[in-house]
């Protein structure tokens, strides 16, 4: 069954197994024990993510522990916690929750195997046309992707559930069944247990033909796919914004095609069409002098100066004051934004007049009318600096603010605030690090 893994993927050698305790990673488990013995180079582990969802799930977890132990299986055993709050639904948290910690135990070369099957494809063609998802969902699973920067492999993706089935029985395997599978509450049970049986009963080849169709669909996905990253270059800048200056006479169509594809390499979200619709009607087409911002899970979308962007939401520090006790020791920056540190070399960092001693300094974040200033024109001075840099509204709190006692410094990396006749052959260097 698993052949094709080590055929397509000869140098992987090291695999993390997701097991449910369920027929097909049970399945998938088995099968790779029996490769193992061949081939002694490769190395699997398992994980267990117990969701406790029914009283199942604890006996799940104490399989998985046993036959773990049994064959000498290394496992992680964890768990999404009961209190945990669905926000988009069961479904789809419990599944970026999964990945969330598999990509925390994951090791360096490790490939995550995941029991998908060809019943799983059949049942994801239903759910993209419930969600209004296009080609890219249309054309099903990939035997091999990477998620969040995770390498996936489905190995038993190109066998139905029938055979798996078989196979467990014919070897004499025991498995947990999930009675959550049972629910038809979910959408996908739904499917499965009301939708799909009628189907098949009907059309015995309906299975084969869906095949078939992903598979002229993954083809058809793959050139328009190099097609759209084609377009997509010549209107994005190096900084991960899209320039909307070409989209004015563009077909919607490919409009919507350019903009899905942008926001999944932003983001790592498929976009659904409420948001294409929302951030054509709202972003682009609308024009307003007010910033207006869209949000889409951890994301917020904006239109400035012709240019899209998509940025990562964080928490407001507008009013926060850092003290900065010693200039030449680092100090972390709030919200993962690195690390300052003032340095006297020249050939780094932004040149700032090295602060006097009983100066005290301070990191702000977007302090703008409320300066206490000498020079009453600064106080006007700081919007329009923003401006003229061209730094959106919303990164200029990620651009800190460096004040010696009450007085506006520089804004790092950006501009200097220091009046001309304040200026002094002291000066340091003030260096901004990437967070760790």
């Amino acid at each position: 069954m698993i052949k094709n893994l080590f055929l397509k993927y000869p140098k992987n050698n090291l695999f993390l197994l997701a097991l449910s305790g369920g027929i097909d990673s049970i399945v998938l488990l088995f099968q790779m024990l029996k490769w193992k013995k061949k081939h002694k180079k490769i190395k699997v582990r398992a994980i267990h993510i117990n969701h406790h969802l029914n009283k199942n799930s604890e006996r799940a977890q104490e399989y998985c522990f046993w036959i773990c132990k049994k064959y000498k299986v290394p496992l992680i055993i964890t768990d999404i916690p009961k209190q945990i709050k669905y926000i988009h639904g069961i479904e789809q948290d419990t599944r970026n929750k999964r990945y969330q910690i598999f990509k925390k135990f994951l090791l360096k070369n490790e490939v995550l195997l995941t029991a998908h099957h060809l019943n799983d494809q059949c049942e994801n063609i239903f759910l993209a046309f419930k969600r209004k998802r296009g080609i890219s969902s249309l054309a099903g699973i990939k035997y091999s992707n990477k998620i969040n920067g995770i390498h996936i492999i489905r190995p038993l993706l190109n066998y139905d559930k029938k055979k798996i089935t078989h196979w467990a029985k014919k070897k004499n395997l025991k498995w947990i069944e999930d009675k959550s599978n049972l629910n038809i509450k979910y959408d996908r049970n739904f499917i499965r247990h009301l939708i799909l049986p009628k189907i098949y009963k009907r059309w015995p080849y309906f299975l084969k033909n869906c095949v078939n169709s992903i598979d002229i669909l993954s083809e058809e996905r793959e050139v328009l796919n190099i097609f759209l990253k084609k377009k997509l270059s010549k209107n994005i800048f190096i900084d991960g914004r899209l320039s909307l200056l070409n989209f004015k006479n563009m077909l919607k169509s490919l409009k919507f095609l350019i903009l899905k594809l942008w926001i999944f390499n932003q983001s790592k979200i498929f976009p659904n069409a409420n948001l294409l619709n929302r951030i054509n009607n709202e972003l682009i087409k609308f024009k307003n002098k007010k910033i207006k911002k869209i949000i889409f899970h951890e994301y917020e979308f904006y239109e400035y100066n012709l240019s899209l962007y998509c940025v990562l939401s964080s928490k407001k520090i507008k009013k926060n004051i850092f003290i900065w006790k010693n200039i030449f020791f680092p100090i972390k920056l709030p919200n993962n934004l690195g690390f300052l540190i003032g340095v006297k070399d020249k050939n780094f960092g932004m040149k700032i007049p090295k602060p006097k001693n009983k100066e005290i300094v301070t990191i702000q974040f977007q302090v703008t009318e409320n300066i206490e200033s000498n020079n009453k024109k600064n106080k006007k001075k700081i919007k329009n600096m923003w401006q003229k840099n061209k730094i959106p509204p919303w990164y200029r709190n990620k651009i800190p603010l460096i004040f010696y006692n009450h007085h506006l410094i520089c804004a790092l990396g950006v501009f200097n605030f220091t009046k001309k006749k304040e200026k002094t052959k002291k000066n340091i260097r003030i260096l901004w690090f990437e967070p760790l």
